[in-house]
């Protein structure tokens, strides 16, 4: 098993918002939502500009607050069940109108940076079969890793519409005792406890004809993922003027002119330059002291008011109230409900 929220929670990884709606989603089918768990409100709610983005730390909380809530230690295999967000199903579809498995396949790793920034896939070829290895990026928690491999699965049971038996063989992280649920949920032909999350797939069938094939609508969805991954917000300089007010936090001087002078603009370059991104000086300052205070409430190496130093803070009662306004949360609730979070992963990583 990894370790614990604090060790991943000095990673700084971001994936798409739309897995907080996938994973709100899931918990229907138990019976509860993520509005039963305030630490989780205190990580979607906040009256910051909406973001395409979440944190890596924050996303492994939700993943917590979601096995808690749902008591399912099988809760990311279930996800693909539950939901299918729609960048998901616009990547299956794709995939689907290619000529053959491998050409699906190719798809499924050129474009899954649209479903998922937190793994990386690749494709390896043996004597007598392909293996699709998701690789984690920074350290995703390990029920998250379980969906992809749960969405992967379905995708590939969906392309072989022959039953040839294209998903041979499922690796997880996980003990061998949970073998038997897994098979069952992800229902392939084997699946074994290793080290690493991979998929085997026959060889021989990669080069097999899709029946879906369709060359016309291939084009036009894979030029659609195309401008999906070019139009993905960037957010360069958004993301330079962040890493320059982390390094800043805790002087004293956060100011406009501190952050605009190494980039080489005016101030006043820079305020209009944000404003095109939708965003400005004063709310990314904003963004970066709730996401910094959130990751080092997690990590749990200093005390409440160290921390409010650390972000700037002239006390730690206007590191409070800042902290309620981001979360409706005190930072002592939060880091009690942090603390009394599973510290292992349900599912490995």
């Amino acid at each position: 098993m990894p370790g614990s929220i604090r060790d991943r929670a000095r990673h700084r990884v971001r994936e798409h918002s739309h897995w907080v709606a996938a994973i709100d989603r899931a918990l229907g089918h138990y019976g509860v939502d993520l509005t039963h768990s305030s630490l989780a409100l205190g990580l979607t709610s906040s009256r910051l500009p909406s973001t395409p983005f979440i944190e890596q730390a924050n996303a492994n909380l939700l993943w917590i607050e979601a096995s808690r809530l749902s008591g399912d230690e099988f809760f990311g295999l279930r996800l693909n069940r539950a939901h299918f967000p729609s960048a998901i199903n616009l990547l299956a579809l794709a995939a689907s109108t290619t000529v053959t498995v491998g050409t699906a396949i190719e798809h499924l790793i050129r474009f899954f940076p649209i479903v998922s920034t937190q793994v990386r896939l690749d494709l390896t070829r043996e004597v007598s079969e392909a293996t699709l290895t998701i690789h984690p990026v920074g350290e995703p928690h390990g029920q998250h890793i379980d969906a992809v491999l749960g969405y992967l699965g379905r995708i590939l049971n969906q392309l072989d519409d022959a039953g040839k038996g294209l998903f041979r063989r499922a690796t997880l992280r996980r003990p061998h005792a949970d073998m038997e649920t897994c098979h069952r949920l992800l229902e392939c032909d084997e699946v074994i406890s290793g080290p690493f999350y991979t998929l085997a797939i026959p060889l021989a069938l990669l080069d097999r004809p899709l029946a879906t094939a369709d060359a016309f609508i291939c084009t036009r969805l894979t030029d659609t993922l195309q401008d999906m991954l070019a139009n993905q917000p960037s957010h360069d300089l958004v993301e330079q003027v962040k890493r320059r007010v982390q390094l800043l936090l805790g002087s004293g001087d956060i100011s406009v002119e501190r952050i605009a002078t190494p980039l080489n603009i005016s101030p006043r370059h820079l305020r209009r330059k944000l404003s095109q991104e939708g965003t400005s000086y004063e709310q990314l300052v904003d963004e970066v002291r709730r996401e910094t205070a959130i990751r080092m409430i997690g990590e749990g190496e200093l005390s409440l008011t160290s921390i409010a130093y650390e972000l700037g803070f002239l006390d730690p009662s206007s590191f409070t109230r800042a902290f309620r306004r981001w979360t409706n949360m005190s930072p002592t609730s939060f880091r009690q409900q942090v603390n009394s979070a599973p510290e292992a992963d349900a599912g490995g990583g």
